[in-house]
């Protein structure tokens, strides 16, 4: 009976439970992953430090920097943080500072696409040169709205690109200074906080009416084609920021080569002077790119692609680029207004002969360089000198013996004014120390020179004697 009322219960499982990772930090997630609109990996530092309630500098130096694989930071002073600070462009950037950067932040947060904060995909067909800009930009409208809404506040990385001046979303230009202190604002400092200013502080966001087209002209210095074209740059590097699904691979360069002989062939039939100045740069230019020998710049890239009327993306497959027509740009006219050969000015060389005994026998004071020579007497310097060298150098060995005396005579005046100021500070009590006297000499970057600080320390010796 006892038997019968005994119950079976299923088994424990005692094997040990998985844990998943923990990571060191907050797994913060970016904004706008693979949208026009994507954070940009300084502002997502700046978000991270925030969340751990310190600041970007003291998030960098205490957790970032230990786990750098290559020595950007000799240490954790002040004085390095502000170098990295300085170049903090390279961060967004195609580099191994962003490279090692986005590696140290996964292994922090444990997270994936950080490398999509950056410019990294693209680092085989987009060069840095001129690709972001050294100050922060931002869209006062989108800060406002962000914060009216209880949205993220965030920095886009489109805002950090140089060729990009309008807000993609308001299609107003974006602001470069803080409406508070006036102040131009790093893009990553030690007081870095989305939405606000590191200098003073202030929130950025203003909920101001968004511009029509014809304000926007009269408020900058852009002509409405400009207007128009700075627009659909927004739009075309959106796109190309946002694309990176379509890619099996990060494109390389042989593909923008590619394009370009492909587009050169359809709309000048392989003429490259001809296309080069249908684009408005030079052939030899054009010729390094098309070789591979060097890479354009994005805003070359996007130049060309405004002619072509084509996305950056359609440039970047040169498979795409054959189902394109180029009927339009193609048949325009290429007008080049018939220019004229100057005929040769003849050279008189007795009177030029002449003229050159004159001005060196003369006592005008200072005297003419050669280049003032050459103008005074309308030829070209070269042509002056391959035809007179000796009298050309006796000329301007002429005007160096002069510079020099006149330095010599303004370190000796140095010298006597240094002498006066000393003794006259000492007369009146005070002690004439380096610093004391610069400030009363007319000229205080004398004291560079050894003659007037030897002067100086004579001086002093003497009064106290």
């Amino acid at each position: 009976m006892l038997a019968s009322a005994l119950e079976t219960y299923e088994s424990w499982d005692l094997k040990k439970l998985s844990i998943p990772s923990r990571s060191r930090l907050y797994q913060l997630q970016p904004v706008g992953i693979r949208t026009p609109m994507v954070e940009s990996l300084t502002g997502y530092i700046e978000r991270l430090a925030e969340a751990h309630c310190v600041s970007p500098d003291v998030l960098i130096s205490r957790t970032i920097t230990p786990l750098l694989k290559q020595i950007f930071l000799k240490s954790r002073t002040s004085r390095d943080l502000r170098s990295l600070f300085d170049r903090a462009t390279a961060i967004n950037g195609t580099g191994n500072i962003a490279i090692d950067l986005v590696q140290a932040l996964k292994n922090l947060t444990l997270l994936k696409d950080l490398d999509l904060l950056t410019m990294l995909f693209w680092a085989e067909v987009i060069p840095t040169r001129n690709l972001f800009r050294s100050q922060s930009a931002w869209c006062a409208v989108c800060y406002e709205e962000w914060r009216l809404t209880k949205q993220v506040i965030y920095k886009p990385l489109i805002w950090t690109i140089n060729s990009v001046q309008v807000c993609p979303l308001h299609k107003r230009y974006l602001c470069l200074q803080c409406h508070h202190c006036q102040q131009k604002l790093p893009l990553l400092s030690w007081r870095s906080r989305p939405g606000y200013c590191s200098k003073c502080g202030g929130w950025l966001g203003m909920n101001l009416p968004v511009k029509s087209s014809s304000e926007l002209i009269n408020c900058s210095t852009l002509s409405e084609e400009e207007l128009h074209s700075q627009t659909w740059i927004v739009e075309v590097i959106g796109e190309l920021i946002s694309s990176t699904l379509f890619f099996n691979s990060p494109p390389v360069k042989e593909e923008i080569t590619k394009s370009l002989s492909l587009v050169i062939d359809i709309v000048t039939d392989g003429n490259i002077a001809e296309f080069a100045s249908l684009i408005g740069i030079p052939k030899n230019t054009l010729w390094m790119w098309q070789t591979g020998k060097a890479l354009p710049v994005l805003d070359m890239l996007l130049k060309i692609c405004y002619r072509l009327e084509i996305s950056l993306l359609d440039l970047l497959k040169p498979e795409q680029l054959a189902a394109k027509s180029f009927t339009k740009i193609s048949h325009k006219t290429i007008r080049r207004s018939p220019t004229r050969r100057a005929s040769p000015k003849l050279f008189d060389a007795n009177q030029v002969q002449e003229a050159l005994l004159t001005i060196l026998a003369s006592d005008n004071k200072p005297p003419l360089t050669m280049e003032e020579v050459a103008t005074s007497l309308g030829c070209n310097r070269r042509t002056i000198f391959r035809h007179f060298p000796d009298l050309c150098r006796a000329i301007s060995a002429k005007y160096r013996s002069y510079g020099k005396a006149c330095h010599t005579e303004k370190i000796q005046q140095s010298c006597r004014e240094v002498k006066q100021i000393v003794l006259k500070l000492h007369n009146q009590g005070e002690y004439p120390s380096e610093a004391r006297v610069s400030e009363i000499m007319t000229h205080p970057g004398y004291l560079r020179y050894k003659q007037v600080r030897a002067a100086l320390n004579e001086t002093r010796r003497e009064i106290r004697v």
